[in-house]
């Protein structure tokens, strides 16, 4: 099997390996410099590597796709690896925009974050038993386990407007309890 500029195309689309080594022989001067011209100014070798790697996975994932003959393929092969390497330079670009995160918790802040939220917890429980028991049960199920009003409704044997009119008033009076603070923020 001699893998040609006539039959490439189709031991491609077979899943020939051979074919492959074709694309990357013919095709990678090619992308490198459509990758170049879009990832060049960024100046990170390593990224523009990994681009023409992840072309080259995605010509061979998505040649059974590919209808037309070499002229076509040529085509195709630079509209997949513009659109990688734009998408790896707005991924450089989020990574340039976005602060590092590179925090280092020590045993102590561990302690202070965990004593903090321990009492948070403390203190919302004495927020919500100044409720009625009902209504304390609605809010623990609507704000500390994240159900919805229906499944609320449903678990309490209630109607949704039942339960949307207790978490109104609920939180009118928590919210007269906290000093006018809004009770999203508290619960």
């Amino acid at each position: 099997m001699k893998i040609n500029e006539h039959n490439f195309i189709k031991y491609l689309q077979g899943g020939k390996e051979n074919a492959l080594d074709y694309v990357i022989d013919h095709y990678l001067p090619l992308i490198k410099g459509v990758v170049l011209k879009i990832l060049g100014p960024l100046d990170i070798n390593d990224i523009i590597k990994e681009c023409c790697n992840d072309i080259l996975l995605s010509i061979w994932k998505n040649a059974k796709k590919f209808k037309g003959d070499a002229a076509d393929f040529q085509k195709w092969v630079c509209v997949i690896a513009k659109y990688k390497a734009i998408d790896y330079y707005r991924m450089e670009m989020k990574k340039k925009e976005s602060p590092s995160l590179d925090i280092e918790l020590t045993q102590n802040d561990l302690m202070k974050y965990e004593s903090t939220y321990i009492e948070e917890q403390e203190n919302i429980q004495a927020i919500i038993s100044t409720l009625k028991p009902v209504d304390q049960k609605i809010f623990i199920m609507k704000y500390l386990l994240d159900f919805d009003t229906e499944e609320i409704a449903h678990q309490l044997q209630m109607t949704k407007s039942a339960i949307n009119n207790r978490l109104y008033h609920g939180r009118k009076k928590l919210k007269k309890d906290l000093g006018g603070m809004p009770i999203e923020k508290s619960v």
